[in-house]
């Protein structure tokens, strides 16, 4: 229990009243349950969209589960795809690059990559069909958190230092399965319970799963290549990256399947 509380204090704003320490025996534990706390990220900006999609529309209701969405997170994984495309795309060399990364303030390709983030997730949501886009508000967080534990089990900590790499380092593929199969759960639960056809469940649950945890490979595969590994921007920009792959999928499913 203290695992997960460590993991919902450190990826959300919810108050906790507790002071857990922080360990890496408890956060490797806690990567099993990022698909439920994304879950939890995901309950009231459902419940925002589905209030402002039937009173204000599904333009209002969009923006509005997206705003949710940043609020309940504090915009942690915004800033990590900015700092992300910052260091990327610098045209530096690797040292240069973490130290752009690491850097406080935003430049031009952080900017674009923070406004691209936000601006797609919208568009995906608005134009998901029928209540496909109150699943997607649901399921997307699950999705991205349980492409977070991948990117962090195929790579190492691109820093050599303690801290976080510390942990990172301490997640391979036992708690990457173990999240996976916490996230099957969870998103056929919210399929099922949205009413989606027994005979197509199984095959749109995989459908969900494979893009984001391919993504979330290849990507630190990328990062190693590129950076040496991965660092916490690149966990943030993962989970991202996951969600709006998610988002698609679910426009693609709803377009063209149900």
């Amino acid at each position: 229990m203290r695992s997960f509380l460590l993991m919902l204090q450190f990826m959300t704003r919810y108050p906790i009243p507790l002071r857990i320490e922080f360990t890496a025996q408890r956060f490797v534990q806690g990567m099993k349950w990022m698909p439920l706390i994304g879950l939890l990220v995901a309950l009231p900006a459902a419940i925002v969209f589905a209030v402002a999609d039937a009173v204000l529309g599904r333009e209002l209701g969009a923006i509005a589960a997206v705003i949710v969405l940043i609020t309940v997170t504090g915009g942690l994984h915004l800033d990590g795809i900015g700092d992300t495309a910052d260091g990327l795309f610098c045209c530096r060399p690797r040292e240069r690059m973490l130290e752009i990364m690491r850097d406080s303030s935003l430049g031009t390709n952080g900017v674009v990559a923070i406004v691209l983030a936000i601006l797609l997730k919208y568009i995906f949501l608005h134009n998901i069909p029928a209540t496909g886009a109150l699943l997607a508000v649901l399921a997307a967080p699950v999705l991205g958190r349980m492409a977070l534990t991948w990117h962090s089990a195929v790579a190492r900590y691109a820093r050599e230092e303690r801290g976080i790499g510390e942990y990172v380092n301490r997640t391979g593929p036992a708690q990457a399965v173990a999240a996976t199969l916490v996230s099957l759960g969870l998103v056929t639960g919210i399929l099922f319970v949205g009413g989606v056809p027994a005979v197509l469940l199984p095959w749109m649950v995989l459908g969900l799963h494979l893009p984001p945890i391919l993504l979330a490979i290849l990507f630190a595969a990328y990062l190693k290549k590129h950076l040496g590994g991965i660092t916490g921007d690149t966990i943030g920009a993962s989970i991202e990256l996951a969600e709006l792959l998610s988002f698609f999928v679910f426009l693609l499913l709803w377009t063209f399947l149900i």
